[in-house]
């Protein structure tokens, strides 16, 4: 292996030597030539001796390497573990002594299995204790596998830390090292247990980044079985990842390892039920709850703050069931409650006055954030002085991190995520002015020194590298930057190595033919970049591996600028050396400096976006736009580290998370509303209902329809039609009929077409006919006509719409309805040779009844979509299958539907298939069906969401909103269903508008 500092020498030495032969370099100072040498030959010197230290290195025994990366990992899991126990209180001089007990809940095996104990159950002798002998009881299973359940805040997380340390206090070299691990990040669909922990490991602790023989140090810790896992927060997973996680967890334990796995108890039970597994030799047992005197007890230290709590006590003992005691009876609530009142300016006996769980929890935690940020609070122990925020600026900071993680679906904070979406609609549009401000910049610079056509190639050379690393095409040559590059899809090793050359390949040569057209010489450009080009495809890329030096969120940060700069500089220097040899040679009489530095720029930029910088740039204008907003700190990475001495933090690993997802979801609550209202006010439609939405939930109906009624009639965001329908189905959903027909009578379109529909629902016919009457002219015509007709007045009805006339398959179709049931074919049939599908599709169906099949065959034959799906009726399916196919393939709509339609009919899955992966959407909706038949409603939802997109034809809206709105729903995805409605409804389609229509007026059928 050639060593890295010979790698880097090497080709200074030859750019040097190759100056001194070719003379291309002209230096008249005498002392030119000597030092030249004289460098030449250190470097040549420094070179050999690296690559002799390197070759009589002699490698420890892969043994002792193992054990020497486990012995570093039991220090470094120790180290991290004690500090941060030490933050969470967890060994206070007066612990909460929680007790647990095996759990009567159908989730375990029988004693036989687990303790191979056959003559008694788990409810006559359970496995039970309190937090100080979970060690021993743990070493006491025979497989040394254990389930811990719990309810939120119930200690889970505090024990796993417990088991973890007091393991590692009482083992021996050999004994494999705990090691506690969040499951947040664990996708079980594409990774096995090992795999996972192998990843996680190698990302937390770096020095287990590193290769032997073999492989990686911390996958082959994981396959030697000298690492004991303790995986927190299973059910921080999805819903539909527990089922495979909990299989793939037994799995793993059916090797024999020993394994500690802790999940809240419903959500654990959820899983089994679902999933029909268990991890067979696991010993499960629960945390039990705080009992009214071990709280007392608890909050009863420090002794001289204790009369504080004597009427919260007092209160507690009269009320033991009451909402009080049972928000006291996790270790979490009862710990954030010694926090948020140990000052003396704070009384606890508020908390008695309030008579729900919700209100008493909302006050806890907001008390408790409040706090921490007293200027007062003592420092806490070890930790470096704490900065003063203000209760306020926490809070509203902690809201908008806790906000990211609730959007996102993480509990795990790292810097890389950030989401470019909060407070804004507009967050694509923010990120893609960027870049041409960057490059505008740049161009701008480079245009004035060297002419216009250098400044447009050095803006586009910005654009084009900055975008390149944004789509992540230049990701796989540091797969190990941030985030971590992982391949979408599988592909066969020949294929990865080929397109792999061809990246590099590229990556090599593109910026160089870049920098020819910056200098105003093609033929250097078109030379350096040949050579570049092949340089990169032998030379290794620097770094290979980007490891943080620590255990820390701040690590991570400091490696990717690490790597940044080494990529930069490795590219940089080649690039230069290569465009300054290429210039001696094709253009003697250049200056040589220009080139040279004119190459490191562009091969700089151009590596050092694909090796993080990019990364770091969009993580940087997001902090700054929320920063400028008040909604993040300026010094963000100092305002976390204060928040993790603080305890509203914990560190986990290289990422940060919440003290607990309470917290969290707490802090995020308040947020959520602000940036909903961000949102609207730059025009998200869907925002907006989600407002209104959430203060119906909360019983507040009147600032519902107050601010619904603001925006709808003062809006300039372009989200009054949405308000509009919103409100209207609001206040027909809550009956407030006189306040919706104000409305209409105020010309409020959506208003008189629900309250015409609600009266239409309630049998008060006339009542529409009336309602409708005054806004024929404004889109009701065919809802008026349907009415008229059933109110025996068929020919007022189709006089109405002539007088009315649209091109609205609404209009259209309800014409064609009513000029069938008047028997008026004739005008039908004139109707459908002009090219009215609805009518050629009406008048198909009255010949099929009529039996006309002469006229069903001429009209078939000539090319109707509509006479041939009718025909297909009369047993000749395959003939109207290839008279629709050509109509179909040439973009018609009705022969689409048609073709599908015969197509799920007859079986024919594999060409609906084809047809729906060419964006078919009438393919797609019949194929979705067949999947939604089958139980696959995942893959039918994600079949029909591309054709649902609002800035698609209204056609393959019309054709697939129904089902894929029915189909969200069926899968609890009803806020999903209304944004989708809600935003086609915007544009004016009415199908959507009927289907939220339904949805107001009809909400307990879903």
């Amino acid at each position: 292996m050639v060593s890295p500092v010979a790698l880097a020498v090497v080709p200074v030495g030859i750019g040097l030597v190759g100056n001194l032969a070719t003379g291309t370099v002209e230096v008249k100072a005498w002392w030119w030539t000597p030092a030249t040498w004289v460098l030449t030959g250190v470097l040549v010197m420094v070179a050999i001796a690296s690559q002799i230290m390197q070759s009589r290195a002699v490698p420890p025994s892969r043994e002792a390497a193992m054990r020497s990366a486990a012995a570093g990992l039991r220090r470094e899991v120790r180290k991290q573990w004690e500090h941060e126990a030490v933050l969470r209180g967890v060994r206070q001089p007066v612990p909460l002594r929680v007790r647990w007990s095996s759990t009567g809940r159908p989730v375990a095996e029988t004693r036989q299995v687990v303790l191979d104990e056959s003559e008694t159950t788990w409810q006559d002798m359970p496995l039970e204790g309190d937090v100080t002998q979970i060690v021993e009881k743990f070493c006491g299973l025979p497989s040394r596998q254990l389930v811990v359940l719990g309810e939120a805040g119930a200690g889970k997380s505090v024990l796993a830390i417990l088991l973890t340390l007091g393991l590692i206090e009482r083992s021996v070299e050999d004994d494999p090292v705990p090691v506690l691990l969040p499951v947040t990040s664990w996708n079980p669909q594409v990774e096995s247990v090992r795999r996972f922990a192998a990843r996680r490991m190698a990302e937390d602790y770096p020095m287990l980044a590193g290769l032997l023989e073999g492989g990686c140090v911390a996958d082959l810790l994981m396959s030697e079985g000298r690492v004991l896992l303790v995986l927190d927060g299973l059910d921080e997973l999805p819903a539909e990842s527990q089922e495979r996680a909990l299989r793939k967890l037994d799995e793993f334990a059916a090797t024999g390892r020993p394994l500690v796995v802790t999940c809240r108890a419903r959500e654990y039970q959820r899983a089994v039920d679902a999933s029909r597994w268990i991890i067979s030799r696991a010993a499960v047992v629960e945390i039990m709850p705080v009992d009214v005197e071990q709280a007392i007890a608890f909050l009863s230290h420090p002794e001289p703050f204790r009369h504080h709590w004597e009427p919260v006590f007092a209160h507690l003992r009269h009320d033991s069931e009451g909402p009080l005691a049972r928000v006291l009876s996790t270790p979490l609530m009862v710990s954030l409650a010694r926090t948020a009142y140990r000052s003396s300016t704070i009384d606890p006996t508020a908390l008695t006055r309030l008579d729900s769980q919700d209100a008493i929890t909302t006050m806890l935690l907001d008390t408790f954030v409040t706090s921490v940020h007293d200027p007062d609070r003592p420092m806490p122990p070890e930790g470096r002085p704490v900065r003063r925020y203000t209760p306020a600026a926490a809070q509203r900071w902690l809201g908008c991190l806790a906000l990211h993680l609730d959007l996102v679906g993480r509990t795990e904070l790292v810097w890389w995520q950030l989401s470019p979406d909060l407070f804004t609609f507009n967050a694509d549009v923010i990120r893609i002015c960027t870049v041409p401000a960057i490059a505008a910049g740049v161009g701008a610079g480079v245009g004035a020194v060297a002419g216009p056509v250098p400044g447009i190639a050095a803006a586009f050379t910005v654009a084009a590298a900055a975008l390149a690393a944004a789509a992540g095409m230049l990701r796989p040559l540091w797969p190990h930057a941030y985030p971590p590059y992982s391949p979408t899809s599988y592909s066969p090793v020949r294929k990865r190595r080929r397109r792999m050359l061809a990246l590099r390949a590229g990556f090599g040569s593109a910026p160089g033919l870049l920098t020819g057209v910056i200098l105003g010489n093609p033929l250097i450009g078109a030379a350096g970049a040949l050579v570049t080009g092949l340089l990169t495809l032998v030379l290794p890329t620097l770094p290979s591996r980007t490891r943080p030096r620590g255990t820390t969120p701040r690590a991570t940060l400091n490696a990717n600028h690490r790597a940044t700069a080494i990529a930069a500089a490795q590219h940089g220097i080649t690039a230069a050396l290569v465009f300054t040899a290429s210039t001696a040679v094709l253009a003697p009489a250049a200056t040589l400096w220009i080139p040279a530095v004119t190459a490191a720029a562009v091969y700089g930029w151009v590596s050092a976006c694909g090796a993080g910088l990019w990364t770091w740039i969009d993580y940087k204008i997001t902090h700054l736009r929320l920063a400028a907003k008040g909604r993040l700190p300026w010094r963000l990475w100092t305002f976390l580290e204060d928040q993790h001495q603080r305890q509203t933090l914990r560190q986990s690993g290289t990422a940060w998370q919440f003290r607990h997802a309470l917290l969290q979801h707490h802090l995020a609550a308040t947020s959520y509303t602000e940036h909903l209202y961000a949102c609207a006010r730059q025009g998200d439609a869907g925002a907006l209902g989600r407002i209104a939405d959430r203060l119906v939930e909360e019983d507040r109906i009147d600032e519902a329809v107050a601010m619904l009624g603001a925006w709808a009639d003062h809006d300039t965001s372009g989200t009054a039609a949405s308000a509009s329908l919103k409100l209207a189905g609001l206040l027909a959903e809550h009956g407030r009929v006189e306040e919706l027909r104000a409305r209409a009578d105020a010309g409020d379109g959506h208003a008189f077409a629900i309250l015409a529909h609600l009266l239409e629902r309630q049998g008060r016919i006339e009542e529409a006919i009336t309602v409708l009457r005054p806004h024929a002219d404004r889109g009701a015509a065919p809802q008026l006509a349907r009415l008229l007709a059933r109110h025996d007045g068929a020919q007022e009805a189709i006089d109405l719409l002539h007088a009315h006339p649209d091109q609205d398959y609404n209009w259209t179709s309800t014409l064609a309805e009513l000029l069938a049931q008047q028997g008026r074919t004739e005008e039908l049939r004139a109707r459908a040779d002009q090219g009215d599908r609805a009518a050629g599709d009406r008048l198909a169906r009255l010949l099929a009844e009529q039996g006309h099949v002469e006229e069903l065959q001429a009209r078939a034959t000539a090319g109707d979509p509509d006479a041939t799906f009718r025909l297909a009726r009369q047993s000749r399916v395959e003939d109207a299958i290839t008279l629709l196919r050509p109509h179909a393939d040439q973009g018609d709509w009705v022969a689409g539907d048609r073709l599908a339609r015969l197509l799920a009919e007859q079986g024919h899955v594999e060409e609906l298939q084809a047809r729906a992966t060419a964006g078919d959407p009438h393919a797609a909706h019949r194929l979705a069906r067949l999947l939604a038949q089958q139980g696959r409603l995942e893959d039918a939802v994600s079949l029909l969401l591309p054709h649902a997109v609002p800035a698609v034809q209204s056609v393959e809206a019309y054709a697939v909103l129904p089902l894929l709105s029915r189909l969200l729903t069926m899968q609890g995805r009803e806020e999903e269903a209304i944004t989708v409605l809600r935003a086609h409804a915007h544009l004016g389609n009415t199908v959507a508008v009927r289907l939220l229509a339904d949805r107001d007026l009809m909400p307990e059928e879903g």
